[in-house]
């Protein structure tokens, strides 16, 4: 299955069960890396392309979670572009994707 496939589907089940994802909302982009100076990194690089961030360290197991958010209508092609983009970006700084999620309204 595609990443775009997945996606669908996540987001077929979530307005299945009562989503409503028409309006814009905060998507949030989840980056893991192995080491806080690969993670710093990614962070600058995805703000300057407009993206909110935080860096945590992940307890226990010496890697490090970005967190980079955007406010966008959560539609399977703009959550797709995105998280594609952004994995590119995190493989430079010798990270990678783990996922997407948002608050459901």
């Amino acid at each position: 299955m595609s990443l775009f496939e997945d996606n669908a589907a996540i987001l077929g089940n979530m307005e299945a069960n009562g989503s409503d994802l028409g309006p814009p909302r905060s998507i949030d982009f989840s980056h893991v890396f192995p080491d806080q100076s690969s993670a710093v990194a990614f962070a600058r690089e995805a703000e300057r392309e407009g993206f909110s961030t935080t860096v945590t360290e992940i307890d226990g197991e010496a890697t490090w979670d970005v967190t980079a958010s955007k406010e966008m209508v959560p539609t399977c092609a703009n959550i797709t572009d995105t998280e594609e983009r952004l994995d590119a970006l995190a493989r430079l700084h010798r990270g990678h994707s783990d996922g997407w999620g948002f608050f459901r309204v």
